[in-house]
């Protein structure tokens, strides 16, 4: 599997206002638009590293 040195640091797409979801749905990404070409990308949170990981099988795998 190919791995990836990748950090998604950029500001999220303004989907939303991030006011209460009730009041505005929310779009979702799809798994093109968070991994683009690659198998895996690195997600800092709040202080944490996080890999999201698409396996050969489709699924999708969020690690800490």
């Amino acid at each position: 599997m190919q791995t990836s040195e990748s950090a998604v640091s950029a500001p999220l797409p303004d989907r939303h206002d991030g006011g209460d979801s009730a009041e505005q749905p929310r779009v979702p990404l799809t798994s093109r638009e968070l991994l683009g070409n690659q198998r895996e990308v690195r997600i800092d949170h709040e202080g944490s590293q996080y890999v999201l990981r698409a396996t050969r099988n489709g699924k999708l795998i969020l690690t800490k």
